[in-house]
């Protein structure tokens, strides 16, 4: 009796309970799981244990699916009457401005905030150091300025790396020379005999650490070699004129501008097509011509005595005669078949702007002037202005 009353009261419940709304009926089966889980403990473990794996694979999937839902939206700006504008979202949105460089812009719609990288058609590259000394040879209408602007550098950084091929005289570049452009302004140098680190970076006026730099193959402590050559950032060269003083040997009936003949028009003996010696020896002192010690320099050093005669090399006439910067007092002598010559450190000179001339004559007398560390006659063959070795056309 008692059984079949539980089960009536039970068929009942179940009756009243189907009118129950959704959440009370809810609530009711989890109540009886739990008085029925207090009842028996080990039928609870047995029960999570064998369905362990099962609620955790459901777990997931339930992570997986709310995560999935999920989506950025914009943030929305609420006006005075509560409700949402589009154009108030716009303005909380940020869009692509200098401030962000313009690598980004902002898809918007009603849903979601998408970003993305813009194509950004011209790509601004930073300019690089360079990483070595590079060489130019000077075409027609070159100028020192001209060829510093072309490289970025200074003009005085074009001369300072260049003494030894324009001799401080910057005003007689010549198409067909070869000059050496630095990467960085300051100068360029050939390592003497007894130079040091040191006193290099004294000549120059910076400070010893500048000359251990990307560029030059030195250490600490390592000793020099001769004809090294150094890039020397921020280095500043010995003095030098821009333009010729006024000539110091006068010309009788000819006007001509800065120890240059200018438009004169001069008649002279043709060449010989040949040279003889300009101090009447082969003996050098100093320098050769383009020098394993200093590859740059485009001369051959002559040795010879304070005083002594300097000779014209072949027939021609004299195109310039006066102070040549580097070169001291020099002389430089067009042989009408393509060659010049230069005869350069002389002590006086003996011969006129715009003067014609023979193989054989005395140009001058044999000095230090100049770019000189004493007497010996700096002497130029150049073809087409392109400097030669004086050595290969000796008698």
């Amino acid at each position: 009796m008692e059984n079949e009353k539980l089960s009536l009261q039970e068929g009942a419940e179940e009756v009243g309970a189907e009118r129950l709304p959704f959440f009370e009926k809810l609530f009711d089966k989890v109540a009886r799981w739990v008085v029925r889980l207090r009842r028996d403990r080990r039928g609870v473990a047995a029960l999570l244990g064998r369905y362990s794996s099962h609620i955790g694979l459901v777990a997931l999937a339930l992570v997986l699916f709310f995560v999935s839902q999920i989506s950025i939206t914009p943030v929305s700006v609420a006006n005075e009457t509560g409700s949402f504008s589009a154009a108030a979202t716009q303005q909380m949105l940020p869009t692509p401005t200098e401030e962000h460089g313009g690598r980004l812009y902002v898809s918007r719609n009603s849903a979601s905030l998408v970003i993305a990288r813009h194509a950004v058609p011209h790509t601004t590259i930073p300019d690089r150091v360079r990483l070595s000394v590079i060489t130019y040879t000077v075409q027609p209408g070159d100028t020192v300025f001209g060829i510093a602007e072309k490289f970025g550098l200074s003009p005085y950084t074009i001369v300072w790396s260049n003494m030894e091929t324009l001799q401080g005289a910057p005003w007689l570049l010549q198409p067909g020379l070869t000059l050496d452009i630095p990467p960085v302004d300051g100068a360029y140098h050939t390592v003497q005999e007894g130079e040091t680190v040191e006193s290099i970076a004294a000549d120059y006026e910076v400070e010893p650490e500048a000359l251990y730099n990307m560029w030059n193959d030195i250490r600490p402590g390592q000793p020099l070699r001769e004809g090294q050559r150094l890039v020397i950032p921020g280095g500043v060269g010995d003095d030098f004129d821009w333009s010729p003083p006024p000539p110091r040997v006068t010309v009788a009936s000819a006007s001509y501008s800065s120890g240059f003949c200018g438009n004169v028009n001069v008649s002279g003996p043709g060449a010989n097509g040949w040279f003889i010696l300009p101090t009447g020896s082969t003996e050098v002192s100093g320098w050769y011509f383009h020098d394993p010690h200093n590859p740059r320099h485009i001369g051959l050093d002559y040795r010879c005595y304070l005083d002594d005669p300097i000779y014209a090399a072949d027939n021609g006439v004299v195109i310039f005669a006066g102070w040549g910067g580097g070169y001291g007092n020099l002389v430089k002598v067009d042989h009408g078949n393509g060659y010049i010559t230069y005869y350069a450190h002389l002590d006086a000179i003996y011969v006129q702007c715009g003067q014609p001339i023979y193989q054989g004559q005395v140009v001058g007398l044999c000095g230090t002037t100049g770019w000189s560390t004493g007497p010996h006659l700096h002497y130029e063959i150049r073809f087409n202005g392109v400097p030669q070795n004086p050595q290969l056309y000796e008698p």
